[in-house]
């Protein structure tokens, strides 16, 4: 699948152009997915990565349920933690990024909010998750296809490549009726007759794809963690109740500190004083 890449020129404007920020909601819309490459310059995002390796390494050895590793089979050597909404992770670059957020506008709406914030890292020794999508339909008797309700996006923190196990994705898959996502048997099954395509994505780059795309984690065969922040935007009306996370844990200091526009995307998550 072709990546789209921001080019010196919206680096310099502060945004995309007409025909990028079309492509790439055409690429999710019709695909599932769109891979935009060279969004966040890489040495802002090896200074995250190292921040998240010290909490990673301090959860593993001294609360290690909050990493939910090994918690299921699912789970098995996958970490799955919550960020801490502080800097680095709250800064605009991340959950109201210049060239992501249209994107999100575009699909979901301009009054689209920011539930979830997470990372997910497949460790060293790591094996295929299951064919999943991270959705529970509406309406689970509904032939219907529905628009978009729920956008994940994606932050690579290192290079994704062949042998640090990519996410593969099933492309168009989101185009299901509703009642499809209800068998998860019949997804495995039909899954093993589709061609899936490889998440290779280079550190500084972002990949958005919508929250019913088929997916799963594949092996790390490397000897390093393979991190990625997760953030999910949703319909206004929609709060991402099945997601595992209750709310982004904003304290009053932090919030204040956001844009306005980060502001607007958490302005129905509870903020504390």
């Amino acid at each position: 699948m072709e990546h789209l890449a921001v080019t010196p020129q919206e680096h310099a404007n502060g945004s995309l152009s007409a025909e990028t920020l079309e492509r790439a909601c055409s690429q999710v819309a019709l695909n599932g997915f769109a891979v935009l490459e060279n969004v966040i310059a890489r040495d802002v995002i090896d200074r995250v990565h190292d921040d998240w390796l010290e909490l990673a390494n301090h959860l593993l050895e001294h609360d290690r349920e909050k990493t939910a590793v090994d918690s299921r089979d699912f789970r098995k050597n996958r970490i799955r933690m919550d960020i801490p909404f502080r800097r680095p992770y709250i800064d605009a670059p991340f959950i109201a990024n210049a060239f992501v957020v249209p994107i999100v506008e575009r699909l979901l709406g301009e009054d689209c909010r920011l539930f979830y914030y997470s990372a997910d890292a497949p460790m060293p020794g790591s094996d295929y998750q299951v064919v999943h999508a991270d959705y529970r339909p509406f309406f689970p008797e509904s032939d219907a296809v529905l628009p978009p309700a729920g956008l994940a996006v994606n932050f690579p923190l290192v290079d994704v490549t062949e042998g640090n196990g990519p996410m593969e994705a099933w492309p168009n898959s989101h185009r299901m009726p509703e009642k499809a996502f209800v068998a998860k048997e019949a997804l495995q099954d039909a899954a093993r007759y589709l061609t899936p395509a490889r998440m290779l994505t280079p550190r500084g780059s972002v990949l958005i794809r919508d929250i019913r795309m088929w997916h799963r984690g594949t092996p790390n065969n490397s000897n390093h963690m393979r991190p990625n922040l997760a953030l999910v935007y949703g319909r206004s009306w929609w709060d991402g109740a099945f997601l595992p996370q209750e709310t982004l844990g904003i304290t009053r200091a932090a919030y204040e500190s956001l844009s306005e526009r980060a502001k607007q995307l958490v302005r129905l998550e509870p903020v504390a004083d």
